[in-house]
């Protein structure tokens, strides 16, 4: 009987460890994909050269932008909407004034 009970015991540790290895996988992807989005707005922001699409190979990131406006009262406001990809398939929008 505590054989059983020690077999499940360490089981479940087993599994408890690979979804935490997991969940740590998930959480850097959406902190590298977070820092990539951070380095684009600020670059789109900065550099009035910045290409519309590109990619960055030291961080192994690509973006696509497309220039978007949205009438409000007498002011047409423009902005960029940035899609931000990494290699994985993970990707975000993200969207810069201009």
């Amino acid at each position: 009987m505590a054989t059983a009970i020690a077999g499940l015991v360490i089981t479940a540790g087993f599994r408890l460890i690979g979804m935490s290895y997991r969940l740590m996988s998930e959480i850097e992807g959406e902190r590298l994909l977070i820092e990539a989005a951070r380095e684009i707005w600020l670059r789109f922001r900065i550099d009035e050269d910045m290409p519309d699409n590109g990619t960055d190979d030291k961080k192994n990131i690509k973006w696509q932008s497309e220039n978007v406006s949205v009438p409000v009262d007498d002011y047409e406001l423009k902005y960029k909407r940035v899609t931000i990809s990494l290699p994985d398939n993970r990707s975000t929008v993200i969207y810069v004034a201009e």
